[in-house]
């Protein structure tokens, strides 16, 4: 009998994984809480363009198992149209210019950061004091305010959340994926053409018969020849191994009495610092891309040019959203959302860490290294490109690995 693992969730760490295992003879069943494959890469099509709910960029200098994925299943990428950024600051529209001299200062000083940085690990002592907000790490080593507020507004695309409420050590971390901060403000962007949801339609075509829809684990329980898995339809389902690759705020639903440290329910419960929503909307003329610095927020045209998007905190109105951003918000009052932060599956969009989350992921991401037939394995506890579809990917890959040379 070959050996059977259940995997919760049907996103992209979860589908990479199955894979990996299937192909090794295992037997693999899938646990899918909604009615579709995917989890936060999640595209519609409106009309004759489409429209993403959640992720949507990639970066094919910087993602490698991302590029080896789409080239496998020959699926194509395509860059966004060139379009200026203007930049909004207090309701005062200017150009953008990421090559400001003191803006340029300031992201070589934060380079200096970036060598105390493990990209393995989320915290270690050498980095443990950027472990901190991010307003408060920028005021300890800036004092120029408007120089400060022109790299919030910036980074405000890669955390999608309120600097005083998201952890340094964070973003720091996003900056040394990509090898510099400066890189990671000026790399050049791709999408998948079909829709990022079109990679897990594609890793999920040989799974169909491993995967139940419709079915939320509620509980985890280990049995002397395995694990014991229950749904919130009251069915029980035996295996060998269990790899969880639910969203970190969603953790805390799922009942693990073997994990007796309650600091992952915890901060789960409490939730990463990232509210951020996309909402579609169609403009009556085309616009350049456009960065606010307070509130921050961002709009932006899909490549047909023919519908707009503004990502902007769900506690930020939509009026407010649109105001600072110099755009009309009876454009938004019938806008095509997905509210990831309502969303029962999700709880809120991509990874934000707070302060003090380093060291719970840290320490739940270590719970495969040490019983590989337990693992917490997505994109939001991955250590190497956290929030992103390479962190997923490298986080189903990862589990995978670990179990088949348990």
């Amino acid at each position: 009998m070959p050996k059977h693992a259940i995997i919760l969730g049907a996103g992209v760490a979860g589908l990479t994984a199955a894979n990996a295992l299937v192909d090794q003879g295992w037997a693999v069943t899938i646990l899918e809480a909604s009615d579709r494959v995917g989890g936060r890469t999640f595209t519609k099509k409106v009309d004759q363009h489409l429209e993403e709910q959640g992720a949507e960029f990639v970066h094919c200098d910087h993602h490698p198992r991302v590029m080896a994925a789409l080239h496998h299943y020959k699926i194509a990428i395509q860059a966004p149209p060139s379009t200026d950024t203007t930049w909004y600051w207090q309701g005062v529209a200017a150009p953008a210019d990421p090559r400001d001299p003191s803006l340029q200062l300031l992201l070589a000083r934060i380079d200096e950061d970036l060598k105390l940085i493990d990209p393995e690990r989320w915290i270690t002592a050498d980095n443990a004091h950027l472990d901190r907000p991010f307003r408060d790490y920028l005021e300890a080593i800036d004092a120029r305010a408007a120089t400060r507020e022109m790299l919030l507004a910036w980074t405000g695309t890669l955390t999608g959340a309120n600097p005083s409420v998201f952890s340094a050590l964070g973003i720091l971390r996003d900056f040394r994926m990509f090898g510099s901060a400066k890189t990671a403000l000026e790399a050049e962007e791709h999408r998948i053409v079909g829709g990022t949801q079109s990679l897990a339609t594609a890793l999920a075509a040989p799974l169909a018969a491993n995967i139940a829809f419709l079915k939320r684990a509620v509980s985890v329980r280990r049995r002397p020849s395995g694990f014991e898995i229950s749904t919130a339809d009251h069915q029980v389902f035996p295996a060998d191994a269990v790899i969880v690759t639910v969203p970190f705020n969603t953790l805390h639903a799922l009942d693990l009495p073997f994990l007796t440290d309650p600091s992952l329910s915890q901060a789960s419960r409490r939730g990463h610092a990232n509210r951020s929503g996309k909402h579609w909307f169609d403009p009556t003329n085309p616009f350049e891309s456009r960065i606010s610095a307070s509130p921050g927020t961002l709009a932006f045209m899909d490549r047909t040019q023919t519908s707009g998007c503004i990502i902007k905190d769900d506690q930020i109105s939509a009026q407010t959203a649109a105001q600072a951003l110099g755009l009309a918000h009876r454009h938004l009052l019938n806008a095509r959302t997905h509210a990831w932060t309502h969303d029962l599956n999700a709880q809120g969009a991509w990874m934000t860490i707070r302060p003090g989350h380093a060291a719970v992921v840290d320490a739940a991401w270590a719970i495969g290294a040490i019983d590989p037939t337990f693992q917490i394995a997505n994109a939001d506890i991955s250590p190497v490109w956290s929030g992103w579809i390479e962190g997923a990917l490298y986080a189903g890959h990862s589990a995978a690995q670990r179990l088949l040379n348990n």
